[in-house]
């Protein structure tokens, strides 16, 4: 028998203690001053009486009953209905390896044990809150084709890649791919067997996107993120001359909101500029990124722009080993190029054409996916294009493939964002997740997402990063701030596609988490619930006490 704790700080059970002393010693007198009743009588009165304090006082105190779990363990299986079927010989494999003698189908569980072998991964909440007082060990298990593992960006700034990793079983060799509506935006061959895969892919439709993603012909499910929109930047080429290359870029710029300032050098002392969108306030800001072209690469302003942690692309490089010779040398790069035998140009595409040379990747040097540009991190960035010409790609009408081209580009040379919000999908009803605020200029003192707010708290490990945690009660896209969305996937058992089965896989394993037990072979503490008498019986047994109260004096 145990007592709960009681608040003795607070005046309440300090006057309900003085009141049911006082009702006690009330109904002691009032029969000890009766002299009119016989030994027996005056017994069974005063027994009765004491009775209903004792039954008052309980109904007060609250007492449980504390019992030791019966000793043993037994092998929990999932349900049919709540996930895919788990073959008999794959029950009796994990029976036999953990030694355990009893199997319980999830619905006919009824609590009574102090180990439980969870095996499957989508179990009932009504199950898994018995849970609370059992050792729990999970042992998960996926049928074949069916994901055990899925994750990838909730939201991505425009231009970047969408990275998509995650855990796969199949029986056979076949394709996993990510797809927007007919367009195959990344691919991976997968063999048989569990193995782990990453997909990715650079994101230009703003807002809200949904790809999904197929194994073979199967589809398992959509994924749904936001692509913000990047910083303006202010941009300046340093050039001898602008050619119409260069030009057409500069107009694209101004297109996309950038400051452009496009400077050239007639002569010694003599030179031209071109300002788009920029104000006359901003003539002497320092830009973000710097484009120039071999021949300028030992220009004041571009080792400036470096010197401050800033970006520099070079473009037009014409003659390879020379080109980037120079570069090394005045911006104390490391570039190295290995040429492509046999080929005068590579054709990137039905337009595009490129210098007959490859980088050497090094742990340094971050490829732009798609394209034969790189960049280098120095003191700033440095990235290097072998692309010859991209405008042909635009006078063509394909603006599509000339905006990929160069959002990819410029994705990679941003410079530090502020107020850059993340968070890792999928994000499911009822469950948590952590989204994180890095870089802020104010701190806000929550974040609103749908019709909830929640509150920010410094990350352990980064002083420009806070973190909060959410647990979203309605599935679809909720408003996150004013521009941006995330998208909260139910958590339904039968839902349709494979976020369902992960889902309860997230719960279960949350609960094995808690539990904190995933070696079986470490021997077991006794476990013990404590169970309390329910108001219900409380209200009978004082009920029936003061009828008996209120009887006895009439027989």
């Amino acid at each position: 028998m145990t007592l709960p704790p009681i608040d003795w700080t607070t005046p309440w059970p300090w006057l309900i203690s003085a009141l049911l002393l006082a009702l006690l010693f009330f109904s002691l007198w009032r029969i000890s001053k009766e002299t009119n009743l016989s030994a027996g009588r005056r017994a069974v009165r005063v027994g009765l009486h004491v009775l209903l304090f004792l039954s008052l006082l309980g109904l007060f105190l609250q007492p449980r009953c504390r019992s030791q779990l019966p000793a043993g363990r037994v092998l929990l299986v999932a349900d049919e209905a709540l996930g895919m079927e788990i073959p008999n010989e794959a029950i009796r494999r994990v029976q036999d390896s953990l030694h355990i003698r009893q199997i319980i189908m999830a619905q006919a569980f009824r609590g009574a044990t102090d180990s439980v072998v969870l095996l499957g991964q989508a179990f009932p909440d009504n199950i898994l809150a018995q849970l609370t007082k059992q050792v729990v060990t999970w042992v998960p298990y996926a049928a074949a084709g069916q994901l055990q593992s899925l994750r990838w960006q909730g939201i991505v700034p425009l231009g970047q890649s969408q990275t998509i990793s995650g855990q796969i079983g199949t029986t056979k060799a076949d394709v996993l791919r990510v797809r927007l509506g007919q367009r195959t935006l990344d691919s991976t061959w997968l063999t048989t067997g569990n193995q782990d895969f990453i997909l990715n892919y650079p994101v230009f439709a703003l807002g809200r996107n949904s790809p999904t993603l197929w194994l073979g012909n199967t589809l398992l499910d959509t994924l749904h993120f936001v692509v913000r929109p990047t910083a303006r930047m202010r941009i300046r080429f340093v050039l001898t001359a602008p050619d119409f290359e260069t030009r057409t870029l500069a107009d694209w710029l101004g297109q996309q909101g950038h400051q452009v300032e496009l400077t050239s050098t007639l002569s010694k002392g003599i030179g031209s500029s071109l300002a788009i969108n920029s104000a006359v306030s901003a003539k002497n800001t320092p830009p973000d990124l710097v484009i120039t072209d071999p021949g300028n690469v030992t220009n004041r302003l571009v080792t400036n722009t470096l010197s401050t942690d800033k970006s520099v692309l070079v473009l037009n490089v014409s003659q390879a080993d020379a080109d980037v010779a120079a570069v090394n040398r005045a911006l104390h790069t490391r570039w190295q190029l290995r040429r492509v035998p046999g080929k005068d140009t590579l054709h990137i595409g039905p337009v595009l054409t490129a210098l007959p040379y490859r980088f050497v990747l090094t742990n340094r040097l971050l490829p732009v996916p798609g394209y034969p540009v790189a960049v280098q991190p120095s003191t700033g960035r440095v990235a290097l294009s072998l692309l010859t010409e991209t405008f042909p790609l635009r006078l063509s009408g394909d603006s599509v493939a000339y905006n990929r081209l160069w959002l990819s580009i410029l994705a990679q040379l941003q410079p530090t964002s502020t107020n850059n919000l993340t968070i890792e999908a999928p994000v499911y009803q009822h469950l948590p997740a952590e989204i994180t605020l890095n870089n802020p200029t104010v701190v806000p003192a929550r974040l609103r997402i749908g019709n909830d707010t929640i509150n920010l708290r410094p990350a352990p490990l980064n002083t420009r990063s806070w973190t909060g945690t959410i647990r979203p009660a309605q599935p679809g896209w909720q408003p996150l701030q004013d521009t941006l969305a995330v998208y909260v996937y139910a958590t339904e058992p039968n839902r349709a596609g494979a976020l369902g089965p992960l889902s309860q896989r997230q719960k279960t394993a949350a609960v094995a988490l808690a539990h904190r037990r995933y070696d079986v072979s470490r021997p077991a503490e006794a476990r013990f619930v404590e169970k309390e008498l329910p108001d219900w019986a409380w209200f009978i047994l004082i009920t029936s006490l003061l009828v008996a109260i209120w009887v006895e004096p009439k027989v």
